[in-house]
């Protein structure tokens, strides 16, 4: 049976998350990594992109589009700050297809000096998650 710890998720709107988890999976920049219980201290930064929260052996995971931020990881607790994130069932599909149709606009459009590509870049990246994360609401998987 594995054991629980203490997860907390933090936006600046508030605590969207906190309690008793088996079982987190967390995106940084250089792909996703889990946690579990008795994991070893470590603070990493993290990048738009899923956020999967399993909390007991065999449930139903928790799917969360975060943006970027950082983790903390020790004592048996994660507390992970992130710009923001939304439930799969928060998320508007319409809106955030919208999202990333501008973020590609914008990055198409390289020749212009007044386009910050990376900020399109990162606006892609979070659109995407939310998209991807809003499959599991309905559903249809991994958009």
């Amino acid at each position: 049976m594995a054991r629980k710890y203490h997860f907390r998720l933090i936006t600046r709107e508030g605590i969207k998350y906190d309690g008793q988890i088996v079982y987190a999976r967390l995106h940084a920049p250089d792909g996703y990594f889990g946690v579990m219980a008795d994991h070893a201290p470590l603070i990493a930064a993290l990048s738009p992109g899923e956020m999967v929260i399993t909390e007991r052996e065999g449930g139903v995971p928790l799917y969360y589009a975060a943006a970027s931020g950082v983790a903390e990881i020790r004592d048996n607790e994660v507390v992970a700050l992130v710009e923001s994130a939304e439930r799969a069932d928060e998320i508007n599909v319409a809106r955030a297809q919208e999202a990333a149709a501008r973020a590609r606009e914008r990055l198409a459009a390289r020749a212009q000096a007044d386009i910050d590509q990376e900020r399109a870049r990162a606006a892609l990246q979070r659109a995407l998650a939310r998209l991807q994360v809003a499959g599991h609401s309905t559903g249809k998987g991994s958009a």
